[in-house]
């Protein structure tokens, strides 16, 4: 059910320039849930659901959340397909590299884009935590919400 509706949803945008791409799952596999049971699952998962994508829409990129509020990348092997990005969410962190180096380290490994779909909500005007979340997260390379701190969402015609 949920291949066929991804299909269905590549199939009516595939040719939608201002879709940048697909945000599978948000937030899988939440902490208090099976987590030994499920994590495993997680990336098959991903890999039906591109698969059905790939079959109407070769050309958008698609977006994988790692698992546990889109925070634990250890779900993930190597990227299979050429137009894969990989999203984290970063709440209550100490605003330094060490809290996201684990992503830097997997961009890195792979060679993939990584986007830090949300963070804190953190005052915009005049904000030291805000300055330096941005310094950090740019500094590092790292695609994300910097301006407005809300996540780029489609809406759907």
């Amino acid at each position: 059910m949920t291949v066929n509706l991804w299909r269905k949803i590549a199939a009516r945008y595939r040719n939608e320039p201002a879709v940048i791409g697909y945000d599978l799952l948000n937030e899988p596999i939440a902490h208090y849930f099976d987590t030994a049971s499920l994590n495993p699952k997680l990336e098959p998962l991903y890999r039906r659901i591109v698969s059905g994508i790939r079959e109407v829409d070769r050309n958008h990129i698609i977006f994988l959340g790692g698992a546990q509020w889109d925070t634990n990348f250890k779900i993930f092997g190597r990227p299979f397909d050429p137009k894969l990005a990989y999203t984290f969410h970063k709440y209550w962190m100490t605003v330094n590299q060490d809290a996201i180096q684990e992503y830097l380290t997997f961009r890195d490994e792979y060679n993939v884009p990584i986007w830090m779909g949300e963070s804190e909500r953190i005052p915009m005007s005049g904000s030291i935590l805000f300055g330096n979340y941005s310094k950090l997260i740019t500094s590092a390379g790292v695609s994300g919400p910097t301006k407005n701190l809300m996540r780029l969402h489609v809406l759907f015609r």
